[in-house]
């Protein structure tokens, strides 16, 4: 296939593009495909935003309950060293 052709394809695809685009926004259809878009751009970024707030509310409850274990072993660590030995601490 030669360069010629393989450009006059491409010109013939984008010019039946313009057309279809005109004619779509002659009869109002593009008018309503941008506005389902920009719902759907709404829903998606509400989405996301509840997901962020989510994730956020589940890792701030992993590192607090991680904090408490943390705690709670460090205690029985310190409990069991000093019922070993009195005489080291």
């Amino acid at each position: 296939m030669s360069n010629k052709k393989v450009v006059l394809g491409i010109a013939a695809g984008v010019a039946a593009l313009a057309v279809v685009g005109v004619m779509l926004k002659r009869k109002g259809y593009l008018d309503r495909a941008c506005e389902k878009a920009e719902e759907l751009g709404k829903d998606l970024r509400n989405k996301y935003k509840d997901v962020k707030e989510s994730a956020r509310r589940k890792f701030d409850e992993v590192v607090h309950k991680g904090g408490e274990i943390a705690d709670n072993m460090k205690n029985k660590a310190e409990n069991t060293a000093k019922n070993i030995d009195p005489a080291i601490n």
